[in-house]
């Protein structure tokens, strides 16, 4: 079972503005190693919601790395690999965003989403956010919003529900529950989605 999960935060309502990127990485059914990185935001302003949500600030970040500075050291786990992400729609659709507005080439991978997951697999709960599904699969410690933390939940919740489904790797869960990876590519992308 070998995949990298990631989350983004971001500064405003811009999907490029990524402020804040986790990401956990697991191999052999185990997580390794966890990242995190501030970033310098483009555009470069804050709005006071998205403060509230995760804590950064403009001074916090003011002297870290853009991110097509950040990248070069954080594709080697992103690029052709298995990535999860909850509300994945969300987090690659930053990716994306944020790639363009720095005249990046998009990674070749597939990706795939918890939060779709959840909703198929536990029908009877009342939404699917991080913190639900985390209550329900008794996965302790998310300090939401933290994209760390987020990252490192999102493979958690991932490596319970493949357990869950007695599936040995994300291919074989992929393969026995309904669900069509989403793909990044050079020019395009295709969503997650149940077959």
């Amino acid at each position: 079972m070998n995949f990298t999960a990631i989350d983004f935060e971001t500064a405003n309502s811009n999907r490029q503005s990524v402020c804040s990127v986790g990401l956990a990485i697991v191999r052999d059914g185990e997580v390794v190693e966890t990242i995190h990185r501030l970033i310098k935001p483009t555009p470069n302003y804050y709005n006071g919601i998205n403060i509230s949500i995760h804590g950064i600030t403009q001074s916090m970040t003011e002297n870290e790395q853009t991110f097509d500075e950040v990248w070069q050291d954080l594709r080697c786990y992103i690029e052709n690999q298995p990535m999860l992400a909850h509300n994945a729609s969300f987090d690659f659709s930053c990716l994306r965003y944020v790639m363009d507005a720095y005249g990046l080439t998009y990674p070749d991978l597939n990706y795939h989403c918890t939060m779709v997951m959840g909703k198929k697999m536990f029908p009877e709960l009342y939404n699917h956010k991080l913190p639900t599904l985390c209550d329900h699969l008794n996965v302790s410690g998310l300090q939401h919003h933290d994209a760390e933390s987020d990252a490192l939940a999102c493979a958690q919740l991932f490596l319970e529900i493949a357990k869950r489904s007695d599936a040995s790797s994300l291919r074989e869960f992929m393969a026995s529950s309904g669900f069509t990876p989403g793909k990044l590519y050079d020019g395009g992308y295709v969503p997650f989605r149940k077959k």
